[in-house]
């Protein structure tokens, strides 16, 4: 197929006339001439022109009002792949991922992208993402040259929360947080901080308030890659790392480490964990970076190393829960799916699969692979796998158990495939919405970006793509390589060389606006190529340096070309010779980067002098200093376009990847659209209409944006979206001869089909007749079986019958009973309710009577206490007087006194040197013993350090049968290989049945439908049977289901004894291993006990420290056996003797010293003891007065209590109702008595056990504790018209009280071990200070007590 004459293009001839034609108009004349061969304005070149004729250009033409230039994002091409956690499901089919400075949210179900989280401004990319387990929330962490932050969107709103989190100013230097997560509650959050100081951080994302911190790598300062919370605890947090495994517990605002097993049995392997998971049963797996996966509890405790763990380095580089396992992806695309296996505890792998890095897209014959899996989210309802890869490709999977269970599963693109690399040249088609790339993954890719998809992808074997350039119509594509030029047609599903160009270091290409000429930029020079023939028409020569940018005109009359030191020369398109030209000054030093030419000779040059970044404009190769602009330092252009039209600006593409425009009523450029791209932003293209911008980045995204203000309004339209491609012929005659195939092969079908019916109905009709037959013996048996159920169904209703009616008569006899009980019980209680309504009345009057009373008698004491208090006060002030007067006595006398005392200080002063200094020389001895014992103790550690060695060799006799062991299991893992390959062998077979069941399936589909015409007809048998076959239909259900309910219970019943004998062997095995662990507790506990009392035997019989080495080392002879402490050397039991060996030497070295501390403690603790004793006096006083105000209580109580007896005899009522009001008040006041009598005891006991029986004897006895007095007669009255109920409850009362005696009595031993303990403690320091004082300090506590009992 050959290539199409580009419609309106003419030859060289027209090119002539057409210039003829306008030189032929007058240059004042309006009107304005258009060539027959100008086109539209493109987006090729160095940029968009302008939409009005160059021949009536003019500055004042045109009153058209400047509308400024927005931007608005439309839709992203790509994927920042070296962020943790790029991609996340808002809801099921809703997409989180990051692309260049923004993070998008794709509705899959809709094809758009609908959010974009924009990024800050300043800041130098995004490093972790992560979404909060409600999915309503995003935090977003960027990477700043002073320090890192968090921000927070809201999913739904896109909208940026206030508080961002960030380290105070002067707290850390982190620049990036390298992974983020929230709590399972949504509440809190974590960041892990990058190096230095690895800092993980807890906060309250909501006030933006940090819990706690903590700095959690090694001291080698290894790298940390992830962190999370547990969901069960948010105050727990897990950290993995190079070499790191760490649990950490928030507690007070401080992270506290929590031990695991793990970092104790792995510190020396020094691992690198790469990724982790909480599993839905709240375990943990972790992956290593061997290819390991472990697994742990809810606590952090090892498990076990999953046996399917892959053991292939970097194999395990992410994982993701779900349901029923966890996925996991590694190097070279491999994504693993594992479930649970029978065992709870452990998983097996039920899916690998490959991925392929050109899935779902027409691509050519071969393309890069889909490189290492980096992240994996699951859907929520655990339908879809999303992936992302180190190639920047954003993929799916489904995840249903259907598609797990097939053989081969579909991966497919989310979006459309991207590129995995630097974008090297961009160019825009005219005529249609496409934009064509070429990356440093050598692959050429067409995009439509109203469509929002890659069209084709074609990759190049071992050649590296340079530049490209596309043409008008989009028919026809140039590719620039290192040493070649290749013009390719874009076909459907490929791209067709045309023509190939031999031509060495092509920078870059350009189509003509017309589309019939390319120009190639080749180091110095410029080639021409007529597009028709491929011929070349010139070539320019014109620059000292290499040329770095070139643009066509609009009309295709001129051709702009800009060389590195800022050179520009104007070519004249029909004659190639130079129409203008501006030489650069080189002693400025500046280079220049890109160039965009507009209309009359305008044109506009990104140059870089040193640190500065300038625009400069020319006309006609002139420059225009008055317009020229300086951007900021940190700011340089790799591109510049000019678009004119109804409103002119001027686009660049800076180096920190953001987009720089100038319109027509600036002065200066400013970033509109700040952080597009995470890296240069290196080209940028204008659709035709001036609405759409296309630009393309360093970090593989490729930016769409819609433009408004902008629009080309006067000549012609915009890309038209036609569908028209190209195609071989070939390629339709292959395509024709499949329809042709698979028409032939659906009529042979269709043959089939009717063959097969007819086959299929009669072996209906055979297959119907059959199973009437045995419809009608089953009726039969089922007629039989009716008449004997209906028997024995009328015998069992008699039986029912006559024993309800025997229920019925039992019933009614026995309600009657009831009935007259319970009526006799409401009268009695009517008449007790009615005399304790009378009693109530009577006790309300004489409770009135004694507030009353009590009244008075508090307003006398008050007034008494007064008089008493003002009499007081005057003696106190007669005293203060006299002390006065006996402190200015003292103040004398203490001062001679100071001189007297300083004196005797002095010669003190002497007397101590010369003791402290005879002290020394007896500590110097001492410490020469210590030394000779220090000796010993070496030699005892030379001859530990032989038996280390011994033990050493043991331990490689066992490493030794390690390795048959291992050499063991190897053999038996090959024969679980072997069996695991005879399982998918018969995995295989079951496939095939399955195939042959679904064939089955089909008939019994047509079999039904033949059925269905069955059943019309034997409707009209059933109508006869129909009185009885409801009947017999539900006897039949009836009978199934007591045959069914028959064999469950029968099931159950075997299955529960099976579970009994197992159970029971369990039994018999647990109790034989607790008797062996029982002897061998006893006897570890009986050791314990006696080196326990060896201990307390050195410790409370020798008093003399020094002699304390020789009783340790006898309890070291008597209680260490040899042959353990050979198990043992290194351990932490021979640690902890060291530890205890240094700790004696000390206290051996400190003993002198606190000797002296102790004897003036001692003193200090025996004045207090004299000043508690004075307290205790005073408190004795108090309990005195209570006393005596008790007694004098009781003594009322008793005459109250006999007013009362003389009241009850002489009251006139039913002796019943007497009996029972005396019967309550007695109750009433023997429980009063009995507690005062207990309290009363109470307190005289504890008083007698610490100051001895002569304690109380200065007053009287209590009347309350005499067993003969009134207390005693009450109890006798009471008990003898008590009821056994209210007895037993005396009886418990009673006990109570003798089980507080023997309190009492215990208190009183435990008082006197004290005395005892504190006398011998006096002895033993050669004291001979009394030691009443002491006994009295040490019962202060037993007297408080008593005299709270007592008030109480």
């Amino acid at each position: 197929s050959s290539i199409p004459s580009p419609g309106g293009l003419r030859g060289q001839a027209d090119l002539a006339a057409a210039d003829c034609t306008c030189r032929a108009v007058s240059a004042s004349s309006p009107v304005k001439v258009r060539p027959p061969f100008a086109m539209p304005p493109a987006a090729s070149g160095g940029g968009v022109v302008a939409a009005q004729d160059a021949l009536a250009a003019d500055k004042g033409a045109g009153d058209k009002d400047a509308r400024a230039v927005t931007l608005a994002h439309r839709h992203v091409f790509g994927l920042k792949s070296n962020v943790k956690g790029n991609v996340h499901f808002a809801e099921e089919t809703h997409l989180i991922y990051p692309a260049g400075h923004n993070t998008i949210l794709y509705l899959a179900d809709q094809k758009i992208q609908s959010k974009v989280y924009a990024g800050t401004e300043g800041s130098e990319g995004i490093s972790c993402l992560a979404v909060s387990p409600n999915r309503k929330f995003l935090a977003v962490c960027e990477r700043f040259q002073e320090r890192a932050t968090c921000s927070i969107f809201d999913v739904a709103s896109g909208k940026r929360r206030r508080n961002t989190l960030s380290y105070a100013a002067g707290e850390e230097t982190t620049r990036e947080f390298v992974c983020v997560a929230f709590s399972a509650e949504n509440k809190f959050l974590i960041t892990q901080g990058g190096p230095p100081d690895w800092t993980l951080v807890l906060w309250s994302w909501d006030k933006a308030r940090p819990h706690g911190a903590v700095k959690v790598s090694n001291q080698a300062g290894s790298v940390i890659h992830e962190c999370s919370f547990n969901p069960q605890d948010p105050y727990n947090v897990c950290v993995i790392g190079d070499g790191v495994f760490k649990f950490f517990r928030l507690q007070e605002g401080v992270f506290k480490p929590i031990p695991n097993q793990l970092s104790k049995l792995r510190e020396a392997s020094n691992q690198n964990y790469v990724c982790h998971a909480w599993l839905h049963d709240d375990k943990l797996i972790v992956c290593s970076e061997s290819g390991d996966a472990l697994l742990f509890d809810n606590g952090g405790e090892f498990k076990m190393v999953l046996p399917c763990s892959p053991g292939e380095p970097r194999s395990l580089l992410c994982v993701a829960a779900f349901r029923m396992g966890f996925v996991a992806g590694g190097e070279g695309g491999v994504v693993r799916v594992y479930d649970k296996a029978e065992d709870k505890e452990m998983f097996r792998k039920a899916k690998e699969i490959k991925l392929d890095g050109a899935a779902g897209e027409r691509s050519g014959p071969s393309g890069p692979g889909a490189g290492a899996v980096t992240a994996l989210a699951v859907s929520p309802s655990e339908e879809t796998l999303a992936m992302a890869t180190s190639s920047s490709q954003l993929l799916q999977l489904s995840m249903s158990p259907s598609d797990i269970m097939k053989e081969e599963s579909t991966v497919d693109n989310v979006l459309t495939s991207f590129h995995s690399g630097q974008i090297l040249g961009l160019d825009a088609c005219v005529r249609k919405p496409l934009v064509v790339t070429c990356g440093t993954d050598k692959s050429v890719r067409i995009w439509n970006y109203v469509a929002k998809r890659c069209e084709l992808r074609w990759a190049f074997q071992g050649e590296d793509p340079t530049c490209v350039a596309v043409h008008p119509l989009g028919y026809l594509l140039a590719v620039g390589f290192m040493d070649k030029l290749r013009v390719m047609q874009v076909l459907v599903e490929e791209l067709k060389p045309f023509r190939e160009i031999t031509a060495r270091g092509i920078r870059q290409l350009r189509f003509s606006n017309g589309g019939h000429l390319l120009a190639v930029a080749q180091g110095k020079l410029v080639l021409v190529f007529s597009v028709r023939t491929m011929a070349k028409v010139a070539t320019l020569r014109g620059h000292s340096q290499l040329v770095c940018s070139m643009c066509f005109a609009w009309d295709d009359r001129a051709l702009t070309t800009c060389g590195e030191d800022g050179s520009i020369v104007e070519w004249n398109t029909y004659t190639w010779s130079k129409a203008n030209e501006f030489l650069a000054d080189r002693s400025a030093g500046g280079e220049a980067r890109a160039l965009a030419a507009g209309v009359a000779g305008q044109a506009c040059v990104a140059v870089v002098e040193g640190s500065k970044s300038l625009v400069r404009f020319y006309k006609d190769c002139e420059p225009m200093p008055e317009e020229e602009m300086e951007l900021p330092e940190t700011v340089s252009l790799n591109s510049l376009i000019q678009f004119e039209g109804s409103g002119s600006a001027v686009f660049g593409a800076s180096t920190t990847g953001s987009l720089w425009v100038r319109s027509e009523t600036d002065t200066k450029m400013e970033a509109k659209d700040h952080g597009l791209h995470c890296g240069p932003c290196l080209d940028i293209r204008i659709a035709s209409d001036g609405r759409t911008a296309i630009s393309a980045g360093e970090d593989g995204t490729i930016f769409v944006l819609r433009l408004s203000g902008l629009s080309f309004e006067e000549h012609g339209r915009g890309p038209a979206n036609s569908d028209v491609v190209m195609i071989n012929r070939g390629e339709i005659q292959h395509r024709e001869e499949e329809i042709q195939q698979l028409a032939a092969e659906a009529a042979s079908l269709k043959v089939q089909i009717v063959e097969d019916s007819a086959r299929m109905q009669t072996e209906c009709i055979q297959r119907v007749a059959e199973a009437r037959k045995q419809d009608q013996d089953e009726i039969r048996n089922l007629r039989t079986k009716i008449e004997t159920l209906q028997q024995q169904a009328t015998a069992q209703e008699r039986e029912s019958l006559r024993q309800m009616k025997a229920m019925e008569a039992a019933h009614v006899h026995s309600a009657d009973q009831l009935e007259s009980k319970y009526d006799s019980k409401i009268l009695s209680e009517a008449d007790r309710f009615r005399s304790m309504q009378a009693e109530l009345r009577r006790l309300a009057e004489l409770l009135i009577h004694h507030r009353e009373e009590s009244q008075r008698r508090v307003e006398a004491q008050r007034s008494r206490q007064q008089e008493e208090l003002r009499n007081r006060i005057g003696d106190k002030d007669t005293e203060v007087k006299k002390l006065k007067e006996l402190i200015a006595f003292s103040q004398h006398r203490f001062d001679t006194m100071l001189d007297q005392e300083a004196m005797e200080h002095n010669l003190e002063r002497d007397e101590f040197v010369r003791k402290s200094e005879a002290d020394l020389e007896q500590q110097k001895l001492v410490e020469y013993k210590l030394k000779k014992e220090q000796d010993t103790m070496l030699r005892g550690l030379d001859m530990m350090e032989k038996d280390r060695e011994r033990a050493a060799k043991e331990q490689l006799e066992t490493n030794s049968i390690v390795r048959n062991l291992t050499e063991e299991v190897e053999k038996l893992q090959k024969e679980v290989n072997a069996m695991k390959q005879e399982r998918r062998d018969r995995e295989a077979t079951l496939r095939d049945k399955e195939l042959e069941i679904g064939a089955f399936k089909v008939k019994v589909n047509t079999l039904k439908k033949f059925k269905h015409v069955l059943d019309f007809r034997l409707r009209e048998v059933t109508l006869s049977l129909e009185p009885k076959d409801a009947t017999i239909t539900d006897l039949g259900s009836k009978l199934k289901e007591l045959e069914e309910e028959f064999e469950r219970q029968l099931d159950v019943h075997k299955q529960m004894e099976a579970n009994l004998r197992d159970q029971d062997e369990q039994i018999k095995e647990k109790s034989v291993e607790c008797s062996k662990l029982r002897e061998v507790i006893k006897q570890q506990h009986r050791e314990i006990c006696q080196f326990t009392e060896d201990l307390r035997d050195l410790a409370t019989n020798e008093q003399d420290v020094r002699k304390w080495p020789r009783g340790i080392r006898a309890i070291h002879r008597k209680h260490v056996k040899p042959e353990r402490l050979s198990r043992d050397v290194g351990g932490p039991a021979m640690q902890e003797l060291g530890r205890q060996i240094k700790v004696t030497e000390k206290k051996a070295s400190t003993l002198a010293s606190r000797t002296k501390s102790s004897e003036e403690d001692c003193k200090s603790d025996i004045r207090q003891r004299v000043d508690e004793n004075f307290e205790l006096i005073h408190e004795l006083d108090k309990l005195r007065k209570d006393r005596k105000e008790l007694n004098s209580a009781v003594k009322n109580l008793e005459l109250k209590v006999q007013a009362l007896e003389k009241r009850q005899a002489s009251v006139a009522t039913p002796a019943k109702a007497i009996r029972d009001s005396g019967q309550g008040l007695e109750d009433t006041a023997s429980a009063n008595m009995t507690a005062l009598a207990e309290g009363a005891t109470g307190s005289t006991d504890r008083l007698q056990g610490v100051f001895g029986p002569g304690a109380t004897s200065q007053a009287s006895p209590v009347p309350i504790l005499s067993h003969d007095g009134s207390l005693g007669r009450l109890r006798k009255a009471g008990l003898a018209h008590r009821s056994p109920e209210e007895r037993r409850q005396m009886q418990q009362l009673l006990a109570a009280a003798d089980l507080r005696n023997q309190q009492v009595q215990m208190q009183r031993l435990e008082q006197k071990l004290l005395q005892d303990q504190l006398s011998s403690l006096m002895a033993s320091r050669g004291q001979t200070t009394d030691v009443a004082p002491v006994a009295a300090g040490a019962g202060h506590a037993a007297v408080r007590m008593a005299a709270a009992t007592a008030a109480t």
